[in-house]
């Protein structure tokens, strides 16, 4: 019997996803670190941005280490020395994580030896699409400063791959054009289905 490529990877993905098995709060036993998981938002209050970026090693791909935005860089786990992804999701019209980004992080890291970064904007991303989009221009610059601290630490400019799902993709684009088209590679990728 022939197999079907389409259903032999998602064979793969839910393995993955069924091996993950650290929930948020929970330590890593290599790093020592506390697991920290994405916001979730209550979309009757509007969306205010408040970002957070999730950290993923090789060494700890069910377990995202929260990194503070004034240089808890220099205090983590990351390897300046590796490539960096970085995961920006798009509109998350009930507030909730983006049911793929565990599959996503788990797939990078099962293939590469890199950083992955999973940006945590599901406050600014929650409520009307309309809110969500005047959030992107001040995403963008968050996370441009973000990789302005990156580089301070020596990473190369040109090992920084973004990815970034429906809206996150334009806020990826954003971020490509403050570093004036420096970024080692961006990818835009639709949305799935709503919510997504």
């Amino acid at each position: 019997m022939v197999e079907d490529p389409k259903r032999k990877l998602l064979f793969v993905l839910a393995g993955i996803l069924l091996l993950s098995s650290a929930q948020a709060g929970d330590i890593n036993r290599t790093s020592g670190h506390r697991c920290a998981d994405f916001q979730t938002a209550n979309f009757l209050h509007g969306s205010k941005l408040n970002v957070r970026f999730l950290l993923f090693t090789p060494s700890s791909p069910s377990c995202g280490e929260l990194i503070l935005a004034n240089d808890g860089i220099k205090s983590s786990s990351f390897n300046s020395s590796l490539e960096t992804k970085i995961i920006i999701h798009g509109f998350r019209a009930l507030g909730t994580k983006p049911s793929w980004i565990e599959g996503l992080v788990h797939a990078i890291l099962h293939i590469s030896q890199v950083n992955v970064i999973a940006v945590d904007w599901v406050h600014g991303s929650t409520g009307a699409y309309h809110s969500a989009v005047e959030n992107v221009t001040q995403l963008a610059l968050f996370i441009s400063h973000f990789i302005n601290k990156l580089l301070a630490l020596g990473v190369s400019a040109t090992s920084i791959h973004i990815i970034g799902v429906s809206l996150g993709a334009h806020v990826g684009g954003l971020v490509g054009h403050f570093h004036y088209g420096q970024l080692g590679r961006i990818t835009g990728m639709v949305k799935l289905r709503l919510g997504s």
